[in-house]
């Protein structure tokens, strides 16, 4: 079976990248509260006001680090690749081995070269064995290149370092579906959509185990609240027709 990038981006598929990161304890202490706005801001979909509050910071204090890592964040999120570049970069120019600007600097890569975003990745979880972030971007990336199994095996590990963490667990019920095992990515994805803090995209994703799982009804009801019944008969449609190239 043979799933490609392509393929994923015509079903309207996103595997989750990213995540809110830890913030760098010695920024905190002075701008904690701005820079949780600002993460919290961005996980709701606001990146230009978690732009607007990086650069509130750096315009006092240019090199807090955990700001520049937030500012890169939201201009890669609005689409601007040469700020966010820039951003990372001058993070990385004041801790070079800072983990969150090395991880926005290989998602930008992910575009351009899935191979050298791997490489950027691997060369991450090679110093940081253990962060769940740096796993969870290169499960995503393997995924991207159909090497489910081996993304799953780094999903595995990523959980085993951080059991909470929802992208990776999302993002490991995913390549279980477009690996053909709909049911236990259905079954992985059942109390995440139902809670009452689930989100669209969590819905979406639980759909798309569904109807891997050939629960295409099932997957119709969890659309139905976030879709017009159109929208929803068009998205199960779709969906149903990847699992149809998926099954070849």
């Amino acid at each position: 079976m043979r799933i490609s990038a392509a393929a994923i981006a015509l079903a309207g598929v996103t595997l989750l990248v990213g995540c809110k990161s830890a913030p760098n304890g010695a920024d905190i202490a002075t701008n904690g509260p701005s820079l949780q706005a600002a993460r919290d801001a961005l996980s709701e979909g606001e990146a230009g006001t978690s732009l607007a509050i990086a650069r509130g910071i750096l315009s006092s204090q240019p090199n807090n680090l955990a700001a520049l890592d937030q500012a890169g964040d939201a201009q890669a999120a609005l689409g601007d690749r040469l700020a966010a570049d820039s951003s990372y970069r001058r993070a990385l120019a004041l801790a070079p081995h800072d983990v969150r600007a090395r991880l926005g600097l290989g998602k930008l890569q992910v575009r351009d070269s899935l191979p050298a975003a791997e490489a950027s990745f691997r060369a991450v979880v090679a110093d940081a064995p253990n962060n769940a972030l740096a796993l969870n971007d290169l499960g995503y990336v393997l995924d991207l290149q159909e090497r489910h199994a081996e993304a799953q095996t780094i999903y595995e590990r990523a959980l085993a370092a951080e059991p909470t963490r929802l992208a990776t667990r999302v993002n490991m019920a995913l390549s279980l579906a477009l690996s053909g095992h709909g049911a236990r990515a259905e079954q992985m994805l059942k109390d995440v959509a139902a809670s009452s803090n689930a989100t669209p995209r969590v819905r979406a994703d639980f759909a798309l185990a569904q109807v891997m799982a050939g629960h295409d009804k099932d997957a119709a009801m969890t659309l139905g609240g976030d879709l017009t019944p159109a929208e929803t008969e068009s998205a199960v449609s779709g969906l149903a027709q990847f699992r149809g190239i998926a099954s070849k």
